[in-house]
């Protein structure tokens, strides 16, 4: 599995602005040769690197905290897309922005399907496929409860919490989230 550049980078710099911590525990040979070198937005990078970094900053830095792993995605949500991008998100209906987001997602991490599954009154659901294997799922999980959080939010719903459950797809795990909202 690969994930877009655009999403690698600030993981990166937080390698870079932190050599004091104890990064070696957690990277790998290959993971420095990423870190050291240049990150472009573009291009794709193994998902197990930016699982790496996200697990030595949840280990090191957020003190196992999944609610600042949960902001960090909020802040995505608005940080992470170009112009273009984040204006295809913004539907002025949440369940709209989401079902826009499931699409626009799968263009940032190779094999993840991410498909909007329904919505109702104040509610949403949307799946990510396939979990099992997924370096750091739990922690790429709450990114995405965050910004599927705060998309509801820059579209008009109130007090956006997503939740989690699990199913199995084509004998494989997979993770529903249902957003709901006022």
């Amino acid at each position: 599995m690969k994930i877009k550049g655009i999403f690698l980078k600030d993981y990166v710099k937080i390698v870079k602005d932190t050599p004091d911590l104890d990064w070696k525990s957690w990277l790998t040979e290959e993971d420095w040769e990423i870190i050291n070198g240049m990150v472009y937005a573009t291009t794709w990078y193994p998902v197990e690197t930016m699982g790496r970094i996200g697990r030595g900053i949840f280990e090191m830095r957020s003190n196992r905290n999944y609610e600042v792993v949960r902001m960090h995605g909020r802040a995505r949500a608005t940080e992470s897309f170009d112009e273009i991008t984040f204006k295809l998100l913004l539907k002025n209906d949440p369940a709209s922005s989401l079902r826009a987001y499931a699409g626009i997602a799968r263009r940032y991490v190779d094999e993840l399907e991410v498909t909007f599954l329904d919505s109702g009154p104040g509610r949403a659901r949307v799946v990510f496929f396939p979990v099992d294997g997924a370096t750091a799922w739990d922690l790429f999980r709450e990114i995405q409860a965050g910004t599927l959080e705060r998309l509801v939010e820059l579209n008009g719903g109130k007090n956006p919490r997503a939740a989690f459950s699990s199913e199995t797809r084509e004998g494989r795990e997979a993770c529903i989230m249902t957003v709901v909202w006022e």
